[in-house]
């Protein structure tokens, strides 16, 4: 069973909606959406082909490491300090003893910042920190700007509120949530810096402290209407959001909601979400995806059919405005960070392991192991290929593990394409060096961009039309409208091994005017055994007549397996 992602249960907490809910596992989804770059047209087409479903999951690579330190006892006792749900492997590096105790505070505008411990290796810095602002109930805090230098004042990383989202561990990231036994906020700093040596000092700063509060607005949704429903919102940096009911398989129903933003740096602070009450109550949901991409936030939330169409049912729009801020600078002056320890569990192995797939021609290139955990990287042939697979695991001594996808840079020109698995230890796995491993690649989704036949519309109007036609072998429905003057392209088939249409394009001329993607351009079509429904959106058409193309399809192949060995 998939846990919920940090995101979804600091928005549970958010909303008033924590609770043992069955959510989806979307822990990769910061980084598939924050990759995505404006590029010319052949290359963004193709690129929002290959984001759209990579799915959030665990890829486990172990070394020949044994972890057979013994914990100290003060590092061993912060685990009942800091929440460790997301980050298994910092509780399990303190407990073998590979952390130090920094205890270094500072107070500024009545806050104290404090980094209690750290972790060094060869292979990247943790920290652990807290603040304390005084509050007596927990409360949405976060800096403006978080920085860490040399002792020679070389930048080592800098993390505002807007890369707070973006979970890039190239650049660094932090996070913190509310302690309510001591009343403050424990959280990790992390970055894959490393120094030479076993030994060296490290400037840390932090800047501004905003606080965030949650506004709501009602929202008159019309539960018969299977349209896209467009409600003007012009207030917390939302111009507006656009929502869809989908009617899925065993009685399920999608709420769809787009937002549109006059400030992209808004989309990546304020966190809309669709609340749906009972007689005031909030409703529990199934299932809940979340993704922001080029200024626009994108949510999925999973109900059940007979649930949504009770009586008494309202909606609401749910969004942070910025509160209290906090002008202070905590500078921590120099940390002295040791990683003798941690040089007993860190290793970088270069494994250049072949891999074939659809995509064609990938190598597994090198394994970072670190006492918190461990990264592989895979080096791809062309740019943007990926591994077109949904389960994505490692078989160690028989043990199946997974592990999640993080956010790599790719840049320059006609660059390989690098995915980047990063997994954390788990606390109770002796990693030795005679250990078999395999790399498990199961349910394979696969792209295919050879369908080149026109779907013909016509007589576009404000009345909905249909049509159906095979693509592939692949029955698939075509439903188009207008709306506000603009032209709507629904998709959807019944067929559950097609995952959906990625992107359509209207011919005109010599030009290729590709649709904007709603909704679907989060992974779940791709994904979901039961999802398939893409609605495309060409804003101020005119004429009754189309000749629409699509770029790729996807198909579902729940019985492809892939097994690479790793030695």
């Amino acid at each position: 069973m998939s846990k919920e992602t940090r995101v979804e249960t600091d928005l549970a907490r958010r909303l008033g909606d924590e609770g043992g809910h069955d959510y989806p596992d979307f822990e990769a989804m910061w980084t598939r959406i924050d990759a995505a770059r404006q590029e010319p047209e052949g290359e963004s087409v193709r690129r929002q082909g290959r984001t759209m479903f990579l799915g959030g999951r665990r890829l486990a690579v172990l070394s020949a490491v044994a972890l057979v330190l013994i914990a100290t006892p003060v590092l061993a006792s912060m685990s009942g300090h800091w929440d460790f749900t997301f980050r298994p492997g910092v509780k399990s590096a303190l407990n073998h003893g590979f952390g130090q105790t920094i205890d270094k505070s500072v107070t500024n505008s009545g806050v104290t910042f404090t980094v209690d411990s750290a972790m060094s290796d060869d292979n990247g810095t943790t920290l652990l920190y807290s603040f304390d602002p005084g509050d007596e109930e927990p409360r949405e805090w976060r800096f403006s700007e978080v920085e860490l230098r040399t002792a020679d004042g070389e930048p080592v990383v800098k993390v505002n509120d807007v890369q707070l989202m973006r979970m890039n561990w190239k650049k660094g990231y932090y996070s913190h949530i509310w302690d309510k036994e001591n009343k403050r906020y424990n959280g990790f700093l992390e970055t894959p810096w490393t120094f030479d040596g076993k030994e060296t000092e490290l400037q840390l700063s932090v800047r501004g402290l905003q606080e965030y509060n949650t506004k709501r607005l009602p929202l008159a949704l019309d539960l018969a209407e299977t349209g896209v429903q467009t409600f003007p919102v012009q207030d917390g940096g939302i111009e507006s959001a656009s929502i869809q009911i989908s009617r899925e398989a065993e009685g399920k129903v999608v709420l769809k909601s787009l937002y549109t933003y006059w400030d992209e740096r808004i989309a990546n602070t304020n966190l809309p979400a669709i609340l749906v009450k009972k007689d005031g109550k909030l409703m529990k949901r199934s299932g809940i995806r979340v993704g922001l991409d080029n200024g626009k936030w994108a949510e999925q939330e999973i109900y059940q059919l007979d649930d949504i169409h009770q009586q008494n049912i309202t909606f609401e729009l749910a969004y942070m405005t910025p509160g209290k801020k906090i002008d202070g600078e905590w500078n921590l002056g120099m940390l002295r960070l040791n990683k003798e320890k941690a040089l007993h569990a860190s290793a970088i192995r270069t494994l250049d392991v072949p891999v074939r797939t659809t995509e064609g021609e990938a190598v597994v290139r090198k394994l970072f192991i670190r006492p918190t955990g461990i990264r592989v990287e895979i080096e791809h042939g062309s740019p943007y290929s990926r591994l077109p697979y949904k389960g994505v695991y490692l078989s160690v001594g028989g043990r199946k593990l997974e592990g999640e996808e993080w956010l790599t840079d790719n840049t320059g020109d006609g660059s390989n394409y690098l995915q980047t698995y990063v997994f954390d230890a788990p606390p109770d796995l002796r990693l030795t060096a005679d250990l078999p491993m395999e790399l498990l690649l199961q349910y394979e989704v696969e792209e295919r961009w050879d369908y080149r036949q026109p779907i013909l519309l016509s007589n576009i109007s404000g009345e909905k039309q249909t049509l159906t036609m095979d693509v592939g072998e692949y029955p698939v429905t075509w439903t188009y409208y207008k709306q506000n003057g603009d032209l709507y392209v629904e998709s959807e088939s019944p067929d559950e091994r097609f995952g959906g249409i990625n992107q359509t394009f209207i011919r005109q001329e010599d030009r290729r005017i590709p649709g904007h993607i709603l909704f679907d351009w989060i992974p779940g079509a791709g994904l979901n055994d039961s999802l398939n429904k893409r609605v495309d959106v060409y804003p101020g058409f005119e004429g009754t007549e189309a000749e629409m193309y699509i770029f790729m399809y996807l198909v579902r192949h729940p019985e492809r397996e892939l097994t690479v060995k790793l030695q």
